[in-house]
């Protein structure tokens, strides 16, 4: 019902088909694909697949193993997860945000070592780290979480995070893509979510880039800071000067992108895909 609901308000803020940009590969036949990662060690893609409603505990989700021209190795590598979100590598265990649970995946049998559960969280997004430490984002409580050394606790929480979604950690700060105040239940909103920054040593929020729309993935390529639009499909390019550039046009759903240096993974979530390609 959800993703009907989804597709439902979509239609009513889109005009016409969308333009899909220049791909190297498109994997299929995914439900509910949300997040892709680059295990550069094991040379693969993890991704995650929700398998239906993106708000239940359920079980039923799972990750999914591909190599780098995007064929499935495992097509149920981790299984008996909820809604597994956003992923990052510390260590040797990959964290999976699942609603209101950290998962540490072994990465190298899938197995869950630990699941550290939040009962103040309700819907744990995305997850980001500098190999070390970590930082998940709650869309729903506008507030973030910070792993270290095994254990988890409440970072940040605050309505200026406007229902945090994307997180990239970029040297001595933290991105964050808000979704937008405003939130409906077809998961549009009344304003859109910029890209902010938060000080890692003072915690204070300033605006990067504002009004882009709603903010689902961050990622860097080079110098270039690159967010998306899960609502509308859009790709952007963040400029120094704050600007977004739109750099492609996606269908629908473009969720929890992420890049292994040159190569974006775009995780098409409505449609069940995950696209590959190089940038720019």
């Amino acid at each position: 019902m959800i993703k009907e609901t989804m597709l439902a308000g979509l239609a009513l803020v889109l005009n016409g088909s969308a333009v899909l940009a220049d791909e190297n590969w498109t994997a299929d036949g995914f439900d509910m694909p949300e997040s892709a990662v680059f295990d550069i060690d094991r040379n693969r893609i993890i991704l995650s697949t929700i398998i239906g409603n993106p708000g239940a505990a359920d079980g039923q989700g799972s990750l999914v193993l591909l190599t780098p021209d995007g064929d499935v190795i495992d097509a149920n590598w981790a299984a008996g997860l909820d809604a597994p979100k956003g992923m990052t590598i510390v260590g040797d265990v990959l964290l999976v945000a699942d609603l209101t649970r950290l998962h540490e995946i072994d990465l190298a049998t899938g197995e869950i070592r630990r699941s550290l559960a939040m009962p103040e969280a309700v819907f744990l997004n995305d997850v980001t780290s500098d190999g070390e430490v970590a930082y998940v984002s709650d869309l729903m409580t506008d507030s973030l979480w910070r792993y270290a050394d095994g254990e988890l606790a409440l970072w940040l929480s605050d309505s200026q995070l406007a229902h945090p979604n994307g997180v990239f950690l970029d040297g001595g700060r933290l991105l964050v893509g808000s979704w937008g105040s405003g939130l409906r239940d077809d998961f549009t909103t009344e304003t859109p979510g910029s890209l902010l920054s938060i000080s890692l040593e003072t915690r204070e929020i300033s605006v990067v880039a504002p009004g882009i729309g709603n903010i689902d993935g961050i990622t860097r390529v080079d110098d270039a800071i690159i967010v998306s639009d899960w609502v509308t499909g859009g790709l952007f390019e963040i400029g120094s000067d704050g600007e977004a550039h739109q750099t492609a046009q996606f269908a629908p759903g473009l969720a929890d992108i992420s890049s292994d240096g040159s190569t974006l993974y775009l995780p098409m979530m409505l449609d069940g895909r995950l696209i590959s390609q190089d940038y720019p």
